[in-house]
């Protein structure tokens, strides 16, 4: 069986990094903080963490919502959409993450788009 990528780079370890340095790079954005306003980023950190553990192989701790559910009052735009997919492209790559595994991770976040953008 071939390793997932969730135990190629160090399990929660690395991507609970991944997570936070991702989040930091968000709230820094003028185009993408409000979404965040009176979040508890902590509980949101721990749910994206275990959300992601989930999506690259790894064990499945995520309790959250659906992700339409999740989103669906947020008004999201495409424009945002795609800043938060470079953003964790740029988190991933700090990490250490190989070009490849990079693109394959955001595709995954792109095949995602039709559950998280709500608007039109």
């Amino acid at each position: 069986m071939a390793e997932s990528l969730f135990d190629k780079y160090g399990g929660f370890d690395t991507f609970t990094l991944v997570v936070s340095s991702f989040y930091q790079k968000v709230l820094d954005s003028d185009e993408l903080e409000h979404y965040f306003r009176n979040v508890n980023m902590d509980n949101l950190m721990a749910h994206q963490t275990n959300f992601i553990a989930k999506a690259l192989g790894g064990p499945d701790a995520y309790e959250g919502r659906d992700l339409r559910q999740a989103h669906i009052n947020l008004d999201i735009s495409l424009p945002d959409f795609l800043e938060v997919a470079e953003l964790l492209e740029e988190s991933l790559e700090e990490a250490g993450v190989e070009d490849v595994d990079v693109e394959a991770i955001i595709q995954l976040v792109g095949s995602l788009q039709d559950q998280i953008v709500m608007q039109t």
